[in-house]
């Protein structure tokens, strides 16, 4: 079973955990500055949890948080969470989410999983894209995609196409510079990508608080037109 923490929002436990990791402070602390009540939010990625209830306080009574993650213990993990924050506005969906629909390798490692090939990883075979996605769901357009993709940044992203063209959603997105290596991608295709679709684009590193970050040396980037 994956070390994943359950935790609980807005209690000392989860506080001192955001004191103690200024990543996970960082994510908790953007997600909230750019959702808003009556949102419809999608999370790419979201692991145990915490970048799926974040926006799902956020958004409130009337908004509403697409959830998606690949592994089947991490997806359990991330369920339970939920259950514990007492989150009713969340739809969850065991899919990884990328450019295509149908089978591709997608490999669990860690804490985490993704698309780079790892030794000793269990392979996965489920994917479809936020386009599809959204329309199998009947939903119109999103607000918000916050994304932890490992190395599938690129991919989910043009998965995403007409939904950026169509809804312009604020985008919050993990950046896995060696992951991307792997995949013979980087954040400057990320950035070109975005930029090509009217999209400004912003470096962010939470390591390093209020200090100024360029794109190579970036932990996350903000993208909004």
């Amino acid at each position: 079973m994956p070390k994943v923490k359950p935790f609980i929002y807005d209690t000392p436990e989860f506080r001192s955990e955001l004191e103690q990791s200024p990543p996970l402070h960082g994510e908790v602390e953007t997600l909230r500055s750019i959702t808003e009540p009556g949102m419809i939010a999608l999370d790419v990625g979201a692991n145990r949890g915490v970048t799926t209830v974040t926006p799902a306080r956020a958004v409130g009574p009337d908004g509403r948080v697409w959830a998606c993650g690949p592994v089947p213990e991490y997806f359990q993990l991330l369920d339970t969470n939920l259950g514990r924050n007492a989150v009713g506005n969340v739809e969850l969906h065991q899919l990884a989410v990328i450019d295509d629909v149908g089978d591709v390798a997608f490999y669990k490692r860690g804490g985490g999983s993704g698309i780079v090939p790892a030794e000793g990883a269990e392979r996965l075979t489920v994917r479809t894209t936020v386009d599809r996605f959204l329309a199998e769901q009947g939903v119109s357009g999103v607000d918000v995609i916050s994304s932890d993709c490992e190395g599938s940044e690129l991919l989910m992203l043009q998965g995403a196409r007409e939904t950026l063209m169509a809804s312009s959603p604020r985008i919050f997105c993990e950046i896995h510079h060696s992951y991307l290596d792997a995949m013979d991608h980087c954040v400057g295709d990320v950035v070109s990508y975005l930029e090509g679709l009217g999209y400004h684009v912003e470096p962010l590193s939470f390591q390093h608080p209020g200090g100024t970050v360029g794109f190579d040396e970036c932990s996350h980037i903000y993208a909004g037109r």
